[in-house]
Order: C-alpha cells, then structure tokens, then sequence
C-alpha cells in the first residue's frame, strides 16, 4: 500500500506534533520543581514619596529597556569610602518596604551605602518579569551603581534572599569573571531550582521560567555566606544546603533551627550574620 503526498504531509504534522507535545510534557512533568508566581503589584505614587523621604533614603530609578523604569530605593552615606550593600529581593508583593526594613536592621546605625530596585512589573515598576529580563535587568542595576556612586566592585557587599539568590549569584559571577570581583556575597534561603510563572488563567500549564542556580555558582568567588532557615516551607532546608556544597571551601554557611522561609529576613540571627560579614569588610581570594 502506497502514501499519498497529502497523507505523508499530515503524518509529518502529526509525528512532529507528538514529538513537540511529549517534549512539552517532558519538561512540564518530567521534573518536580517547585512552581510560584511573580508577585507583581503597584504601589502608588504617595507610598513610594514615603519610603523615599526617610532618613537618608531617596527615590531611585533604572531605564533598563526602552519604556521600562524600574523603581527603587538609595541610602547614600554621609562619608566616602562607606561600604555598600546592593541587596536583591525575593518573590514580594512589597519589595521596596520589605528590603529597605531589613537593610536598616542590617546596617543598625552604621553609615553604609544601601540600595535595592524592584523589578518588572514590582512595585509600579514597569514591564514583564521573566527569567532572562530579570537577570538583564539586575546586571544592569549593579553597573549602574557603580557608575552613578562612583563605586568600586570591591566597595560593593551582593546581598539577595530566596529569588534575589539567582540574580545576585549571576551578577557576582559575572562580575568576578571580568576582574570586577565584589567584596562579599551573602546568599539568604536562595533559590536553588524552581520555576516561575506569571499570573494567567492558563499558569498551571505554563512550562514557566527555570531558576536553576548551580551552574552559576562555579564563577562565583569567595566569600560567600550562605544562611539557611531550618524549617524553610517554601524552598525547603535541602535548597541552602545543596548551594552550599557546591560552593565548598568558599562559602560559610549558616542554619537557623525553626525559622521559616520569609520570617529568615526578619530573624536577629541572620540579620547579625550579614552584618557580620559585611562588616568584615574583606575581599576573598
């Protein structure tokens, strides 16, 4: 029996059809990663003037892609040569808030450089999160830091908590791969591999972004602390445990008995771990 030209086409267009959908079904199911949504929000324009006109704080934006401004936040210090803390947040629907009480914790009254940008779609913060913008974006931002600061990478302290971990550990490798090597990185309940989705109807078939931060742990460079909650029920304990291994002998990793995922940035042991560290005040070798 012979196959007509017609009928060879359509069984091209059904093997290649199989083929696309068992691939879909292949990276959809096939791996068991955790799976959240991008927890874009607004935040008006009276509550952004808030956290901008405390003490020292002002307002801060980054033109990382034509029509899109990202929001954020700087505390200059009052005297040169004050170290810098560039902090890279989770997954939250109040970046801003959130990361400039933990950096004030972080600092308790000491004059340092802090600074944090939501990201798209966060925060009144314009376009669309994905994966690849996402890490565009906060190399951008780290760039744009050092110039407008007139910054050293070394005067610069990386700080990022849970999907912060991915973009910090990217930005620092990159970094130190082009002789621009940061003072410290401090990686708190980090991603280590998960998937994002943005908010559709359809999110629960979405394939989604992977954030899968291993591969980029080799370029990152010493001195990295790495502090893990242990009763994190978002990411779970083995998530800062498995970085923390594969950085080896340059990182020093810390794990807090009973703390949570997001209660982490709020725990008196971690905030004076960082500090710590940031105090140091030490370029690794």
């Amino acid at each position: 029996m012979t196959v007509s030209a017609r009928g060879k086409r359509w069984l091209l267009v059904a093997v290649s059809l199989g083929i696309l959908f068992t691939a879909y079904a292949l990276r959809r199911f096939g791996v068991h990663r955790r799976r959240f949504t991008y927890l874009t929000g607004t935040l008006s324009p009276e509550a952004y003037a808030v956290l901008a006109s405390r003490p020292r704080w002002s307002a801060t934006t980054a033109w990382v892609a034509p029509g899109v401004v990202l929001n954020g936040l700087v505390r200059r210090p009052a005297a040169p040569g004050a170290r810098w803390i560039l902090f890279f947040s989770g997954n939250d629907a109040t970046i801003l808030a959130t990361a400039q009480k933990f950096l004030e914790r972080v600092r308790d009254g000491a004059d340092w450089g802090l600074a944090v940008v939501a990201y798209r779609g966060y925060d009144s913060s314009g376009g669309t999160p994905s994966r690849d913008a996402l890490v565009g974006d906060a190399e951008f931002v780290f760039d744009a830091l050092l110039a407008e600061e007139h910054l050293r990478p070394s005067d610069v302290h990386v700080v990022a908590f849970s999907l912060g971990g991915y973009l910090a550990a990217s930005v620092v490798g990159r970094a130190a791969e082009s002789q621009r090597k940061v003072a410290s990185l401090s990686l708190l309940a980090s991603v280590q591999d998960i998937t994002m989705l943005r908010r559709s109807w359809a999110a629960r078939l979405a394939l989604g972004d992977t954030y899968f931060i291993d591969p980029l742990l080799d370029a990152v460079p010493a001195p990295v602390l790495v502090v893990q909650g242990g009763a994190d029920e978002t990411l779970g304990v083995e998530s800062g445990r498995t970085i923390a291994a594969r950085l080896g002998g340059r990182a020093h990793y810390i794990e807090l008995p009973g703390v949570g995922h997001n209660p982490l940035l709020e725990s008196d042991e971690a905030i004076r771990a960082v500090r710590g560290f940031v105090s140091s005040g030490a370029v690794g070798d």
